[in-house]
Parts: C-alpha cells; sequence; structure tokens
C-alpha cells in the first residue's frame, strides 16, 4: 500500500484509517464490506481507492502477513536463547501479541476462505514459516509428530475462551502450556517414543 506524503501526521492519518478498515473487516466480515464502505474507512474516494490499494483482498492479505510476519520474527528472538523455557516464551509471546492485535487474529482464523490465489498460497507460506518455529520450541523435527498446526491454532483461538477461566496473563500462560502438553503427550502416544523433553 502506498505511504501519503505530508510527514508524519499524514502518516499517522494513514495508519489510523487503514486500522479503520481492519476492525470493519473484522466486525462486519471481509465479504461484508463493500468498495465504497472500505473506501470510506479508508478516509478516501471511492473513485480513487485503487490509488491506494491494490485490491481488497490484498488489503487483506496484508493484514495475515503482518500478524504472521510479526509472530515470526518475535519466536525467532526467543528460538536464539537457550532450550529452556522457549515453548512457554513462545506462547506467553502469542498471547500477548492478541491483546494488541486481536482484529488480526480474528481475520486470520475467520477469512482463510476469503483468499484466492496467490495470496491463499502466501498466507499459507507465511503461517508455516511460523509454525517451523513452534515445532523447534516442541523439541522435534517439523516432520515428526506434525502437531505445530494444532499448537498454533490452539494459540490463535484460545483467548476467545481463556478470559473467562484465566482472568490473568500468567494463569493463561500456564494453562495453554499445559494444553500443548496434553497434544504433545496424545501425539508421542500416537506415532510412538520420540525422546520428546516435555518439561520445558
Amino acid at each position: 500500500m502506498s505511504q501519503l506524503s505530508g510527514g508524519q501526521a499524514a502518516i499517522d492519518r494513514f495508519l489510523d484509517t487503514r486500522n479503520q478498515a481492519l476492525s470493519l473487516f473484522a466486525s462486519k466480515g471481509y465479504r461484508n464490506v463493500g468498495m465504497r464502505e472500505l473506501a470510506s474507512a479508508l478516509g478516501i474516494n471511492c473513485g480513487s481507492l485503487y490509488n491506494h490499494i491494490e485490491s481488497k483482498e490484498a488489503l487483506l492479505f496484508e493484514f495475515f502477513e503482518e500478524l504472521y510476519e510479526l509472530l515470526r520474527l518475535k519466536a525467532e528472538r526467543i528460538q536464539r536463547r537457550a532450550a529452556p523455557g522457549r515453548l512457554r516464551a513462545i506462547i506467553e509471546m502469542h498471547l500477548e501479541l492478541h491483546t494488541r492485535m486481536p482484529c488480526h487474529f480474528q481475520l486470520v482464523e475467520r477469512e482463510w476462505p476469503s483468499l484466492s490465489e496467490p495470496w491463499l498460497s502466501q498466507a499459507a507460506t507465511l503461517r508455516h514459516r511460523y509454525e517451523q518455529i513452534v515445532a523447534q520450541a516442541l523439541d522435534h523435527p517439523p516432520s515428526e509428530l506434525n502437531c505445530e498446526s494444532s499448537v498454533v491454532t490452539l494459540l490463535n483461538q484460545a483467548p476467545a475462551w481463556l478470559l473467562s477461566v484465566a482472568p490473568k496473563a500468567k494463569q493463561r500462560a500456564e494453562l495453554v502450556h499445559g494444553m500443548v502438553q496434553l497434544i504433545l503427550n496424545q501425539a508421542t502416544l500416537k506415532c510412538g517414543p520420540s525422546g520428546l523433553d516435555l518439561t520445558d
């Protein structure tokens, strides 16, 4: 998406109206937002909308890209630490990001069917890169148990029900960590011994 000229104030206005578009997609559903409504959210005339975005779908993909790239970058920083505690740290990071970017998470969980090619394949690649880092934190090769996708889905969806059972952030992280260990235990029983260390 092109940046508006006019210094920091113009950039701030641009980001603010873009966030309004994000909220609109999250609250109404991507397919229920028309081009005129989207242009209004972006603060521009409908006729000049394509001077600012490639397409409505491209804008949706940008929100997917923002989230999974940020998750990957943060997880890579955690992954460079010593092995003990990496899984817990990634869980805490993921849940904390939920509080900052709830609309992004809502879109990536709800709007996958709204993406067509090439956006769909690109979004899947972004998620897969993050899943590979999660797999390393689970202490098994990405191809061994193939449960990292389930773990990422759990992390993406957890806050929808976590707040009612665990009001404090530390409690939520502890609960999700226990559920991830349960997933690993079940995967290990299904696939046979794998030498996993579940004490992370």
